[in-house]
């Protein structure tokens, strides 16, 4: 995918999103941001701006501390309960469905390659104590994000020291599945999702899919069937619909530019394709979206 109009749809919603939280406990820099105390009046209005799912620009850590949300992550569904941790990674298609009236949680934003860059995992339910713990890590980043001159030295361990408590959390996690397994169907659902994310535009083909995780053409359709209720072209056909989306959404680009950006047969074959999934044609969602 070319840089320039998922650029600027990222350049339009962050300068929105940045909008939402002035006046709000909120940090930044160039490598990451904080947010702090995130609560449902703030994820509202963002749930007005992203009324279709949008790829995140960096990675996320979220610490939820009450309530609970429900939300989809590369067409993986999610119901999440306080305490938990999350991590969305960067380039994940996201949208937020709801969150309870008292939500409340703690967001880190980083564009930088860490320990976390090794993790599959999305969404780790905690203690009341683990959840201290690194809520305690979080609020001293805050407290020394604060000061001047910048403490750089003692930032950077802090936010390291963050990434380690989760990868610790994975591990303690991923001991306790072990004893209740999902089972070989349900990971090859997982990673072909995560493949179709990553693969989507350029690769169409089951072949592609079906090769790279090792496995036949007929098992990937069993097995994805099996696990989420619709065959492997579903999914690739859905990875595309919610990028023409928002890309209809946020971008004043024509359909035949979508249609060539999303590297699809030709405009008409487009056309067909978002009519017969959403029921709409482009021309109609974008107007039904900007109202």
């Amino acid at each position: 995918m070319q840089d320039t109009i998922h650029q600027l749809a990222i350049g339009e919603v962050k300068q929105r999103l940045e909008s939402l939280t002035q006046g709000r406990p909120y940090f930044a820099r160039e490598e990451y941001s904080i947010h702090m105390d995130v609560d449902r009046s703030v994820l509202l209005d963002i749930l007005r701006l992203l009324r279709v799912p949008a790829r995140l620009s960096e990675n996320r850590v979220v610490l939820v501390m009450r309530g609970k949300a429900d939300f989809t992550l590369d067409m993986l569904h999610f119901e999440v309960k306080a305490p938990c941790l999350a991590l969305l990674k960067d380039k994940s298609l996201l949208h937020i469905r709801n969150v309870s009236t008292d939500f409340l949680c703690h967001v880190i934003a980083y564009g930088e390659r860490s320990v976390l860059d090794a993790e599959k995992q999305t969404v780790i339910s905690i203690s009341n104590e683990e959840q201290k713990d690194v809520e305690q890590t979080i609020r001293l980043l805050w407290r020394f994000c604060g000061k001047a001159p910048f403490p750089y030295s003692v930032v950077g361990p802090l936010l390291e020291s963050l990434f380690e408590q989760y990868a610790l959390l994975v591990k303690r996690s991923a001991r306790i599945e072990e004893k209740s397994p999902r089972g070989r169907k349900e990971e090859i659902f997982r990673d072909f999702l995560s493949l179709v994310s990553a693969h989507f535009q350029e690769q169409r083909e089951l072949r592609f899919y079906a090769d790279t995780l090792c496995i036949s053409v007929h098992y990937l359709c069993e097995a994805v069937y099996a696990a989420g209720g619709h065959y492997p072209k579903h999914y690739i056909h859905q990875s595309l619909i919610y990028e023409a989306k928002y890309l209809l959404a946020y971008t004043p680009q024509s359909a035949a530019a979508i249609s060539e950006e999303l590297g699809l047969p030709n405009p008409a074959w487009f056309s067909r394709l978002f009519k017969r999934e959403t029921g709409l044609t482009p021309g109609e969602f974008r107007k039904q979206f900007r109202r």
